[in-house]
Parts: structure tokens; sequence; C-alpha cells
């Protein structure tokens, strides 16, 4: 587990609550901007009665066993419209489709609900600023992980398969086998697509989705390319009373396309005072040039007495 994660976030009212109130989103899987992602396939590796069974198991969790049987009996009446099932192969393979994606139903009604806090192994990926930071405009928050234990912070993994075997599923759920659960977890909720490996994701889970306060302690805020000014001096003096909170510009490299960093000068932006309108700052300066034209005469005269600049 690394020592740091990051959240990049555009600059609103949320990513204030979020400094402010120590909170943070757990999404629900349904709204990520892959729809493959939390959304596995069924590798069906076991025999019809075992799909019965386990179907069963799952029914009875969230209804009463007399629901789970009459789902079996349904499904069972539906095949039997191409043939028995207990005598063609045929059907049996089609009742046992019918069973898996009623087990997949069961089993995202169960986790799809899970939420998700998406963050970053790293502050420094030109596309994360970009996707994530309204295009280098917004700020990256730096939590530190190492102030308690996280047991159901882990690092996506880019590299493993999307489907979920029914095996591991009757394992989990039959046999109550903490380790076939495990694996369906991180099949379900921590696999994606080798594409998104940039991200060098990492995941909290939450048993619910939405707001909660934040598992992790601030430890940097970092501003974007684009970041305005008004932004970084409001969220400066919003921290003043946090030194122990660093805050970083970023910045492109001399050489190349990535980026760096340096701490900004908190003591000169805290010199800065609200600025007023202008033309009250200046006043003065202004109606006293006015007076100055007004002792020179007309302008029309002051113009006819320069020399042309063609001449």
């Amino acid at each position: 587990m690394p020592d740091k994660v990051y959240k990049y976030r555009p600059f609103g009212v949320n990513t204030l609550r979020a400094i402010t109130e120590a909170e943070v989103f757990y999404a629900k899987p349904s709204t990520f901007n892959d729809p493959l992602d939390c959304d596995p396939t069924i590798d069906v590796d076991i025999n019809r009665r075992h799909l019965e069974r386990l179907l069963y198991r799952m029914i009875v969790k969230r209804k009463n066993e007399d629901e789970a049987r009459g789902e079996i009996g349904r499904l069972r009446y539906y095949s039997s419209e191409h043939g028995d099932y207990r005598t063609e192969p045929k059907v049996e393979s089609y009742l046992m489709r019918t069973l898996a994606s009623a087990i997949k139903r069961e089993l995202d009604l169960e986790l799809s609900n899970q939420g998700v806090l998406s963050l970053s192994a790293t502050w420094k990926s030109g596309l994360m600023w970009s996707h994530y930071a309204d295009e280098h405009r917004g700020i990256c928050i730096e939590y530190d992980t190492r102030d308690q234990g996280h047991p159901r912070l882990q690092a996506v993994d880019y590299k493993g398969p999307r489907a979920i075997r029914t095996s591991d599923l009757y394992r989990w759920k039959v046999r109550h086998d903490a380790a076939a659960k495990e694996q369906v977890f991180r099949t379900y909720l921590y696999t994606k697509s080798n594409e998104w490996k940039y991200e060098k994701e990492w995941r909290d889970i939450c048993d619910r989705n939405g707001v909660a306060d934040a598992p992790f302690r601030i430890t940097a805020i970092l501003f974007g390319l684009r970041c305005n000014g008004s932004v970084i001096k409001s969220i400066v003096k919003l921290l003043n009373d946090h030194p122990q909170i660093k805050i970083w510009q970023v910045l492109p490299k001399d050489e190349g396309f990535g980026l760096r960093r340096y701490l900004v000068d908190r003591d000169e932006i805290n010199a800065m005072a609200v600025q007023e309108p202008s033309f009250l700052m200046f006043k003065d300066i202004i109606w006293d040039d006015l007076d100055d034209l007004e002792e020179l005469g007309p302008v029309a005269e002051i113009a006819a007495s320069e020399p042309d600049p063609a001449s």
C-alpha cells in the first residue's frame, strides 16, 4: 500500500467540503464512466445441480425458501418449451445459461450498491489532471494512509479476468469459503481493463454509496497548471491554521512532458489583501489627470500642437 494516495478534483463546493468537512464520496459502480467497470461476466464451470443450489442460496438470503424454490421451478418450466432438460443436453445447456443469468442478477443486487472511492498512487499524471481535475484547472488532494489500517483499500488489477467463476460463487455462498469470497470481490470491484492502467488506481470500498467521512488525513493540496489565482489564494488562506498541510503548485518540467511541483509561498499570499475595485483605488489619480488636461486646454488644441509623426 502506498503511503500517499491522491484524489483529482475540479474546484467547486464538493471539493471545498472535501477539505473543510473531511468528506469523500463513495460512488455507485453504475455511475462509472466505463460501463464495463464493476460489471463482470459469469463463467459457468459447475454442473446444473450446483447452479440451482447456488441460486437457491442467493435468493433465500434476499427473500425466503418458498420464493427461491418458485424461481428455480419457473426457470425449469421455461426451459421445458425446448424439451426435457433431464434427458436432452441442449435443453440442459439452455437452462444452465438462464440459471447463470439469474445468478448474475442476484450478485448485482448484492454488490452493485457498494460504494467505491477511487484514488491514485500518483499526483503527476497529466491525463488524470485533464480528465478529473477540469483540464488542470482543479486541484489534487493528497491523503496519508498510514494513520490506521485500511483493509479494503486495494490496488486495481489491470490484468485480471473479467469473468467470475460460478465455482468461486458456490464455494462462497454454499461452503462459506472466505478465500472464494475475496476472489469474487476482487474480480467484481477491483478489476479493470488494461487500458486504464495509467490511472494507477487504488480503491477503498464501503458497504453503502454516497457522502461519508474521509478515512484518511489530508497532508497536501496541489494546484493544477491552469488553476485560477483566486482559487489558490482562497485555499491558502483557508488553511492558515493548518501549516502541516503542504501546498504545492504544479508546473511543467523544462524538458519533456512531465510535471514537477514547488511549495507555494504561503506568507506571500497571506500578505495580499482583498482586492478593491480599481476605480476606487485610483479615483484621485484619475481626477487629478483630468484637471491637468483642463489646464492644458481643449483636446483638439493639444493634438494640433503635437508634431506630425510622418514629418
